[in-house]
């Protein structure tokens, strides 16, 4: 896991220190969903697992992941842009979702 991550998992687990706890369990029943990025089509093992224990672990509702990559040119494929399409279905039938036509 890269340094900006983990730091960004330890600001959260912050919250449940006991001065802090109020505000943790705020996070309680929210939704948490993961859209990565990278140059690679493929993703480490695991590569989840820290998102998907966060949110278990502060009684959040996982929602998935969908990875895309940046090919050629800084272009992407129209298979991620399939994906990315799915995936937005699946976070509107779980919410409100900020999107790249409203968003």
């Amino acid at each position: 896991m890269k340094a900006q991550l983990k730091t960004f998992f330890d600001r959260l687990s912050d919250f449940l220190t006991d001065e802090k706890r109020d505000i943790g369990r705020r996070f309680r029943d929210k939704q948490m969903a993961v859209i990565s990025c990278g140059t690679d089509d493929q993703l480490f093992d695991g590569f989840t697992m820290p998102f998907k224990e966060t949110a278990n672990y502060l009684e959040m509702i996982f929602l998935g992941h969908c990875h895309g990559w940046v090919e050629n040119e800084l272009s992407i494929s129209d298979k991620i842009k399939t994906e990315l399409k799915e995936f937005e279905k699946i976070m509107n039938q779980n919410g409100e979702l900020v999107t790249m036509e409203n968003g």
